[in-house]
């Protein structure tokens, strides 16, 4: 069976940069859109981030499978190159903050106006409404995810992996795809996805409907599941594991094991902290693996936790090409997570600067 192409023929036209809305376009070009990133004349400003020999990894990472075209659009014949690709395409896929959209005289009113039949998906910090610029660190704390995920003493964390930014991109790219697919839309859409409202549904997930209720939540838990106890990460003899012992029939099959207290679900969760200590009292004498063999017998749920090299290797002994696509070059394309009665979606490399498709292999 070939793999799905359901928006093979559709032009999307790509105004963005750094992760959420490239990461939108990317998943369009995965499922057979013609994408065309513009760029200024520096690039995409993730070009410049970190990498290997072969470039910027963050780059590589979020655009695959696309064309870059080098444009100016504060000058008036880079602006009515960009007016003439929009008058031909599809969608558009945006990411630049809504001041900026507003002096370029791209805002969302202006694009209907000028393109009525174009499904136009804008992707910012805090909605089209509101001109501030954000990030997906920013994002996170002022969602209040930040504070969710909080270490056990009350600090507040981020994760450092940007959660928001590819949650902002899968939503604005689900939903334009979704808005293509539309056989009973009439001209054309405007999409508008904000940062934070995307954190605040997907990252804090029950607790947002706890708290809209006026409902208790409890304090910042680091690693321990908020649910269930116990269920942390515990030291080993030579590492690290998470064990998810919280519910009733695990903690009936681990007690007797580790030698901890009967105790009911209420009672451990309130008490997280000191069946935490019971778990790792067992686990801190015993190596990793053996840690992770014995949990597989009792049927526990368990998992190392893994450095990343050691974990690609991993996934890869499962599913054969997963993470990455290596090419005879040496260089690795992100390979797409999901497999489609065996198959793997293609990607191309990310394209050079201004290049209509990469050349790379």
């Amino acid at each position: 069976m070939p793999v799905p192409q359901p928006l093979a023929g559709c032009r999307v036209v790509e105004l963005s940069q750094f992760i959420a809305g490239p990461t939108a376009a990317q998943l369009l070009a995965d499922f057979g859109a013609e994408v065309i990133k513009i760029e200024p004349a520096r690039g995409d400003g993730t070009r410049a981030l970190v990498g290997t020999e072969f470039g910027s990894g963050y780059f590589r990472c979020f655009n695959t499978s696309k064309a870059s075209l080098v444009l100016d659009i504060g000058a008036e014949d880079g602006r009515a190159e960009l007016d003439r690709l929009l008058g031909a395409a599809d969608a558009l896929v945006c990411n630049i903050a809504p001041a900026t959209l507003a002096r370029l005289g791209l805002d969302a009113e202006a694009l209907r106006r000028d393109f009525p039949d174009l499904v136009v998906t804008l992707v910012s910090g805090f909605g089209q409404q509101d001109r501030r610029t954000c990030m997906d660190t920013i994002a996170q704390c002022e969602s209040g995810f930040a504070a969710l995920n909080g270490a056990e003493d009350g600090t507040p964390r981020v994760s450092t992996s940007w959660p928001v930014d590819f949650f902002s991109g899968l939503y604005a790219g689900i939903s334009t795809a979704m808005a293509l697919a539309d056989r009973k839309r009439a001209g054309g859409v405007t999409v508008d996805v904000s940062m934070m409202e995307v954190a605040a549904s997907v990252m804090l997930g029950p607790a947002a409907i706890i708290a809209s209720e006026g409902g208790r939540l409890e304090a910042p838990a680091g690693n321990r599941d908020r649910a269930a106890a116990p269920s942390n990460v515990y030291a080993c003899a030579d590492g690290h594991c998470y064990i998810y012992a919280g519910l009733d029939p695990f903690w009936a099959k681990l007690r007797p094991v580790v030698g901890g207290e009967e105790a009911g679900y209420s009672e451990r969760l309130a008490r997280a902290a000191e069946f935490d200590a019971q778990v790792e009292a067992w686990t801190s004498a015993r190596p990793r693996d053996e840690v992770l063999a014995e949990m597989a017998r009792l049927g526990i749920p368990a998992g190392a936790v893994r450095a990343p090299a050691e974990a690609i290797e991993a996934i890869r002994a499962l599913r054969p090409d997963a993470v990455t696509t290596r090419l005879p070059s040496g260089e690795h394309v992100p390979a797409f997570p999901a497999l489609f009665s065996g198959e793997r979606l293609p990607r191309r490399p990310a394209p050079e600067l201004g290049a209509a498709t990469s050349n790379r292999s």
